[in-house]
């Protein structure tokens, strides 16, 4: 939603911190892989392939370029490059931020081919488009069901009032639709297969733990999220 932009800008650059030179990174250098370009670091998460794409050359980038770039610019650049790809503004509260933060931390075709997939759009291409959009709208708890994983299936049925077991049966459904908890299921099958996807990742083994934190803390930002979009006004 567009309301969610700001704060969701906030998780995520706060998630990513400060400037950083590992050689070892891909992002690091300018080219987009090790030894190809310049090796200028990465500061707020803007990587140095992702700011020589904003500035249109490769050389120019180094790291006295990364080192200036301010958290106004950086946000800048992450809500062109990532939230209004991947069509945020139009998302439920709580799948945006889970879309936006992985989409970020990933790649934005990675994080919406997951959402594809969830919502059963034929042919996942990666890019958020009107059939995504209608899909997700109108997908049932039902077809959502088979991409949550045993975990996130306990915590559903938690928050659900559900006696957890681990498995999304005729009564977890029923309570999902009585509860009106689509939004609630896209959060918890968006978080199974990023959960996947990190395990999946060749690093894991080295970045693994903070991955799967920042996970943790995405799902319960969503939650706020959600919690916010369904409360009653203000009185005044």
């Amino acid at each position: 939603m567009r309301n969610n932009l700001s704060k969701s800008l906030d998780f995520t650059l706060a998630a990513e911190g400060g400037y950083q030179c590992s050689k070892a990174d891909d992002g690091n250098w300018s080219g987009g892989r090790v030894g190809r370009g310049n090796l200028a670091g990465t500061k707020c998460g803007i990587s140095a392939a992702l700011m020589a794409l904003v500035m249109g050359s490769v050389s120019a980038v180094n790291s006295s370029v990364m080192r200036k770039i301010t958290v106004s610019q950086a946000r800048s650049i992450a809500t062109e490059r990532f939230w209004q790809v991947m069509q945020c503004d139009s998302l439920p509260a709580g799948v945006d931020v889970m879309l936006f933060d992985f989409g970020f931390n990933s790649t934005p075709g990675r994080a919406v081919r997951q959402l594809q997939a969830t919502v059963g759009v034929q042919f996942p291409d990666g890019t958020m488009g009107p059939d995504t959009l209608f899909k997700l709208v109108h997908a049932k708890p039902a077809d959502i069901a088979p991409s949550i994983s045993h975990d996130y299936a306990e915590q559903l049925q938690a928050w659900l009032g559900v006696s957890p077991d681990g498995h999304i049966g005729p009564r977890t459904l029923q309570a999902a639709v009585e509860q009106q908890a689509h939004d609630a299921m896209l959060i918890y099958a968006l978080a199974s297969r990023q959960e996947a996807a990190y395990r999946s990742f060749k690093n894991f083994p080295v970045f693994g733990d903070g991955w799967l934190n920042r996970l943790e803390e995405r799902v319960s930002i969503a939650h706020q999220f959600l919690a916010a979009q369904d409360a009653p006004p203000a009185v005044a």
